[in-house]
């Protein structure tokens, strides 16, 4: 035998009547029994499995039936608890680590994360949503990105979807009708300045306000203020190295570099205009 395993089994009580796990009538007697393993929480180093003679009975209204056991939910190799602390890691680890680590092919464990979610995903309720934000991000290396909307109000996230042109707004619309969600209800909506976005939203939700986030705005003004310094430094080289001190918040520059940030002002450099700065 392994002795880094163990194994805990059960049986049910002999000439014990049980209620039909469908429609609950009871005084129904085991027609015949089926062994099943479960993988359980590890006990101390040793790997656990439950066993059972799982018994079936016969109901007049629901024919032969497996009887349902409180551990484990219909169909999973698993019990309740293994799967609790699967959902628990998979907040904070990759699946891969998470198999790895419980000694489980991920395939398996990705069965579970995929119950759960979309036991939560059906049960989602979106009536009360009025706010949304939104916006694209890589999911692996390459051009591949997940569009993730959120409710601006709290901390859930609504909806993920693969890409991030307007169609995903589009997309987004149909989840949230069908979870309880209305097109009027939204009156705002943020994301970044991605024309497919803008497009999108105006397609889908035209009653709602369209907010740019700041982070993207702060990211095309600093972007236009080096291309400034970049311009200007071929006739100014003190301007060489400085672009940090431009971009920083004037209220977090140390005293060195206030100063230097005070001898580069555009009176004391007589700075041209730059050329016409065309961003992307």
């Amino acid at each position: 035998a392994d002795k880094s395993r163990l194994d805990i089994r059960l049986h049910f009580a002999r000439c014990s009547t049980i209620a039909c796990p469908e429609c609950g009538q009871t005084g129904l007697k085991a027609r015949d029994t089926k062994e099943k393993t479960w993988r359980h929480m590890n006990f101390f180093q040793h790997v656990t499995y439950i066993t059972a003679k799982v018994p079936r009975v016969k109901c007049k209204a629901c024919g032969v039936k497996h009887v349902a056991v409180p551990w484990a939910r219909s169909g999973s190799g698993f019990s309740l608890l293994f799967e609790a602390m699967i959902m628990a890691l998979a907040k904070e680890m990759p699946v891969n680590a998470i198999a790895a680590f419980v000694g489980e092919h991920d395939t398996r464990l990705w069965r579970i994360i995929h119950h759960y979610v979309e036991k939560g995903r059906d049960a989602a309720d979106h009536s009360d949503v009025e706010e949304v934000g939104f916006d694209e991000t890589s999911s692996k290396k390459g051009h591949n990105y997940v569009s993730l909307f959120v409710d601006m109000s709290g901390p859930d996230i609504l909806f993920a979807t693969e890409g991030k042109d307007a169609s995903t707004v589009s997309r987004f619309k149909e989840d949230l009708i069908a979870h309880g969600g209305a097109v009027e209800n939204i009156r705002e909506m943020c994301c970044d300045m991605s024309p497919a976005f803008i497009k999108g939203v105006e397609e889908n939700f035209p009653d709602a306000e369209l907010t740019f986030d700041k982070f993207h705005i702060m990211k095309v003004v600093n972007e236009a203020v080096d291309h400034v310094r970049r311009a200007e430094q071929k006739l100014h080289p003190e301007l060489v190295r400085s672009r940090y001190i431009w971009l920083k918040n004037p209220r977090n520059l140390t005293k060195r570099q206030a100063a230097k940030l005070d001898t580069l002002t555009l009176k004391k450099l007589s700075l041209k205009s730059a050329a016409p700065i065309i961003s992307s």
